[in-house]
Order: structure tokens, then sequence, then C-alpha cells
């Protein structure tokens, strides 16, 4: 192995010399034909050969170089970032005022359309609590006093494609806000009526939330005729009734609900009622400030 070694060893030091003179005289070679004007072809080869490789070298080192330029400082990144977070939480402020305004303008279509519809002039509110105060079904509405509430006004709202419906009268009021008590709690009686083909059936709405109902049908003489699926409104006479509410004065026709089923009882007869809007679902309301003509 040694002697192989230094075998190899020699020979390549004896072919050293051989390759630099042969390149010497190939550069020699080539000096003289240029000079001679015999490289034209040669050159025009060697650089159609040279010109494609340029070329995609220095597209590469110009996208290398942009790249390199639109690359940012972690400070940089997280400047982006913050501004790119500010501006997604406003587009969402802007988005949520617009579902605002929308759901204002369709509460206002339906102010409209129920006051076009009836002779009243309403007050729209959000309701801000529901109350089981002293085991009392009320809620608490934001206008009061200043904007013209008083006690004793009636208060509806609409459920789906439901008429606006009688839901409750107006207890007490405050400068901003007002307690309302709902026609379903036991102490609300509204004199309510049936309109039908020759006569008006008259009785009393009286709430039963607190025994496991909502609504009842009472007072209604026996000779009158009802039916399931009659509708009941109001019939404008609650100040003649001594209940545990303010003199009430609840105009006329406001919807109330439609008779579910007649019991006989006595000289009389009652009737369960299905509401045309659930009190306990209301998240809007309107007041009927007073009557038109």
């Amino acid at each position: 192995m040694l002697r192989d070694r230094s075998f190899r060893s020699s020979s390549s030091q004896r072919r050293s010399p051989v390759v630099v003179t042969a390149l010497l005289l190939v550069a020699i070679l080539l000096i003289a034909l240029d000079q001679a004007g015999m490289l034209g072809d040669v050159r025009v080869r060697a650089t159609s050969l040279i010109t494609p490789v340029l070329t995609f070298t220095h597209s590469v080192g110009t996208t290398l170089s942009d790249t390199l330029g639109q690359l940012r400082t972690p400070a940089q990144a997280e400047a982006e970032l913050a501004a790119l977070r500010e501006e997604n939480s406003r587009i969402k402020a802007e988005n949520l005022r617009v579902e605002e305004y929308q759901l204002e303008i369709s509460r206002l279509r339906q102010q409209l359309q129920i006051e076009n519809e009836k002779p009243w002039r309403l007050l729209g509110s959000s309701i801000s609590a529901f109350t089981l105060d002293a085991g009392r079904h009320q809620i608490l509405l934001a206008v009061g006093s200043e904007q013209g509430v008083k006690p004793g006004m009636a208060v509806i709202a609409r459920e789906g494609s439901n008429p606006a419906a009688l839901i409750g009268v107006v207890e007490e009021v405050g400068p901003q806000s007002s307690s309302v008590l709902l026609i379903t709690d036991f102490n609300s009686a509204i004199s309510a009526q049936i309109y039908r083909s020759d006569r008006v059936v008259q009785g009393v709405a009286q709430g039963q939330w607190q025994r496991g109902s909502r609504l009842r049908l009472e007072e209604v003489m026996r000779e009158d005729l009802i039916a399931p699926g009659d509708v009941v409104v109001s019939a404008g006479l609650s100040a003649g009734f001594q209940a545990e509410l303010p003199r009430a004065s609840i105009p006329a026709n406001i919807p109330i609900g439609t008779v579910d089923q007649v019991n006989p009882s006595g000289h009389t007869q009652q009737a369960e009622l299905q509401p045309f809007v659930d009190p306990e679902r209301v998240r809007y309301a309107w007041v009927i400030l007073n009557v038109n003509g």
C-alpha cells in the first residue's frame, strides 16, 4: 500500500507541469486565432449558449432582491398585525351598527303598519327586564313619564304573523322607565268581548300564570254561545272593575287571543284562551299613548 501511494504521488507531480504547459499553449493558440479573426463563429455560438444562462441568473437575482426587500422586521410585522386587528374590530363594529339600524327600521315599519291599521299613537320600547317580583308577572320598559307614559296605558306587542296584541297594562311609571303587569298575571283582569254574527259576548280575561295556565275568559253568560277559535278582543271597560290595577282605560278592540276550550260553570261558562303573543318571549313592545279620534 505504501508503494502504491508513493507511485500515485510521483505520477501526479510529473503530470502537473505537462497540464499547465498544455493549457498555456491552448490559450496562446486561442489568442492567435482571435487576432487573426478566425474565432468569429465560435464566439457567436458561445454567446448564444451563455446568454440564456446569464438572463436566467439575472432574473433569479432580481426576484431574490425583491423578496428580500419585502421581508419585514419583527417590529414591522407586529405593527402590521396590530393594524389588521384594529381594522377587523372596526369592521365588526360597523356590521353590528348596520344590524342595529336594520332592526330599528324593521320595528319602525311594524309601528307604522299598526298605526295605519288602528287609531292608536304608539311609543316603542325595548324590554329592559323581566321580573317575578313577589310572584308577579311583570316586565320593565325603558320609557317613562318623560316620554308621556302614564299608569293604566295598554301595552301591545307582536309575534310572528299574529296581529299586534295586548300583553299588559302600565302599573308604575318613573322618569325613564315603567313597569307593566302582564295580562297573564293573576292580578290582571281585562274586560273582553267576542264578536258573533248576531251579538257581542262579554266577559273578563283573567290571568292564570300563578295557577299553571296563562289566560281564561270568565264571567260569560251560559246562554251566550262561544266556541274554540273565536277571537277575543278588549272591550274597553276595564275601569269599571275593582282589580289590583290602576283604573285602566284600555282601548276597545285590542286583540288578546283565541278561545281554546269552553267549560260550563254553573250559570256561567269559562274558556281557556290562547294569547296571540306569549309575553315571556317578547323583547320589544309599544305603549298606546292615546287613541286618535
